[in-house]
């Protein structure tokens, strides 16, 4: 089981890797750059170091907030994460002969997904703490 004080690092790795996925597919705009679909695997791969890591973390110690009616906030965390990851793999499989119409949704949708787990990480630490 990991710390309060482990709690804190991760959520700010947390906040770091979010936040730096959602600047780098903001400035993709399309997979023709040779280098996007660099970008994106990058993401993938420390979105799911980060999940991994989620998974370990001693959940006991976070509080529950007053007249919450979901006390899973890491669990909800945990899915945003899930489904971001599945965007991104999305992408880095994707073909190349998909329309630029097709690619140009598909970022739109893993920019949905990371302001989702954005919103979620809110939620589980407070939106005073995270910048996205």
């Amino acid at each position: 089981m990991q710390s309060s004080l482990s709690w804190i690092e991760w959520l700010d790795r947390l906040d770091r890797v979010l936040n730096g996925a959602r600047e780098d597919v903001r400035a993709l705009g399309s997979f023709d750059d040779p280098q996007a679909l660099a970008v994106v695997e990058r993401c993938k791969r420390q979105l799911t170091a980060l999940t991994d890591d989620l998974r370990l973390l001693d959940r006991r110690v976070l509080s529950t907030k007053p007249g919450a009616t979901n006390t899973d906030r890491a669990g909800n965390l945990q899915k945003a994460l899930d489904t971001t990851v599945f965007h991104l793999g999305t992408a880095v499989q994707a073909p190349a002969a998909d329309s630029r119409s097709a690619r140009e949704r598909l970022i739109t949708t893993i920019d949905s997904a990371l302001r989702d787990s954005c919103y979620e990480a809110a939620m589980l630490l407070g939106p005073v703490r995270l910048r996205a």
